[in-house]
This record gives structure tokens, C-alpha cells and sequence, in this order.
């Protein structure tokens, strides 16, 4: 998404196929999450000693040409803007984890899985961080300490089993790490679920957990 003009509020938006089918059913599109970026401003051109005052110092910035919306993250929101518009702030805090892609392996010759230690880092460095981490499925894996989010008149079962039939999101409230396995023999298909790693006042993580099949001893 992206404003295309600087004296107009004007919004270029591309829609999923879903936001797409309910605009086409005149359905509210729900949007409830975005994010800011600054990707293509160069703000070398501010210029405090601008002639015509305080009032035209950004005048260079806000005259550029607008970037097009581009539907990838890694093109379009390279350069993320965080925080709540405090001035003279350069640097933000943000979570760092050593590997932003982990993988769960089967022991060979068992049934069972070899466990994965997620320890995030926040910078810069701050004394005892503590983080809440978000697992969007945790159907078939151990997660100590986690609290299934209900669905809508949803009852989850304790421990979800890995063919229990919709997606069952997991949180772990105020922890300095999490570790996370997968239950033995519950793995029959190898999947790759997210994790969602926040902290008060830093930039939140995002990473990859790949879990392999762990149902034969194979």
C-alpha cells in the first residue's frame, strides 16, 4: 500500500484474492494490522538552513516522487518504521535471534525429536529482556509453558495432536527463551510453523521452525 500523493490522501492497495472476493460481495475488508516504511526517502535532503524557514525544511523530502505499491515486504518495506513519532530518536531497540531459521530433527533410529533452544537477544543490549513468543501452530509439538488462543466457540484439546484439524496458535507469556519439540511419533509430514517474538519497547523477530517427520524409526 502506498500514498500517492503529498497534498491529497490518496491510497494504492493491492488486495489478496480474499480481500478481492469480499469487496466483490460488498463485505468489510477487516483490515486490522499495517505497517509504516520509508523505503526510497532520502533524508539527506532535509535542509535546516533552508531560506524560507523552519516551515521548508523538508521540502526536498516531501516533494519526491512517491514510491508504487509493491506487494513484497522485502521490495516495498525494507526500511520499517517503528515507535510512536518521538523526535530525535536515531536508533530503536530491536530482538535479534542467531538464527532466524531452526530446525527440529528426528533422532535417528527412534521415534523421538531432537529439541530446539530459541533465545532471542534484544539491541541494543539491555539487562534481563524478557520476551513473549507467539507459535501460530502448535498442533503436534511441545511447548512448555504455552497458552492455546481459542477460536471462536473453540474448545482446544490439551496438546493438540499434529492431525488435529485446524491451525492451533500458542503463546508463552514473559520468558528469556523458549524451547520447543515435537511429541514422539506425532510428526507423519514435515511442516514449518512461525514464531512471533516480542518485547516492551524493541522492533519484534520473526522465525522459522521446520519440524521433520518423526513417526517411523526409520
Amino acid at each position: 500500500m502506498g500514498i500517492l500523493d503529498s497534498d491529497t490522501v490518496v491510497v494504492d492497495a493491492i488486495l489478496t484474492k480474499i480481500g478481492r472476493q469480499k469487496l466483490a460481495n460488498g463485505q468489510p475488508i477487516g483490515i486490522t494490522k499495517f505497517a509504516f516504511g520509508d523505503t526510497g526517502v532520502d533524508y539527506t535532503l532535509y535542509n535546516p538552513n533552508h531560506p524560507s524557514g523552519s516551515d521548508s525544511y523538508g521540502t526536498a523530502i516531501t516533494s519526491m516522487p512517491m514510491l508504487e505499491a509493491v506487494p513484497d515486504d522485502n521490495v516495498f518495506l525494507r526500511s520499517k518504521l517503528y515507535g510512536t513519532g518521538e523526535r530525535n530518536i536515531q536508533n530503536f531497540s530491536f530482538i535479534t535471534v542467531e538464527n532466524t531459521s531452526v530446525t527440529i530433527t528426528k533422532v535417528p533410529g527412534q521415534t523421538e525429536s531432537n529439541p530446539v533452544l530459541i533465545t532471542p537477544m534484544v539491541f541494543p543490549r539491555r539487562d534481563a529482556p524478557v520476551f513473549d513468543f507467539r507459535v501460530l501452530d502448535v498442533r503436534g509439538l511441545q511447548v512448555p509453558g504455552v497458552v492455546y488462543q481459542q477460536g471462536k466457540s473453540q474448545t482446544i484439546e490439551k496438546d493438540p495432536s499434529f492431525d488435529y484439524p485446524d491451525p492451533v496458535i500458542g503463546n508463552v507469556i514473559g520468558q528469556k527463551d523458549l524451547t520447543i519439540n515435537a511429541w514422539p511419533q506425532q510428526i507423519t509430514s514435515q511442516k514449518t510453523v512461525g514464531v512471533e517474538i516480542t518485547s516492551p519497547g524493541a522492533a519484534p523477530a520473526f522465525l522459522s521452525v521446520t519440524i521433520h517427520v518423526n513417526n517411523t524409526t526409520g
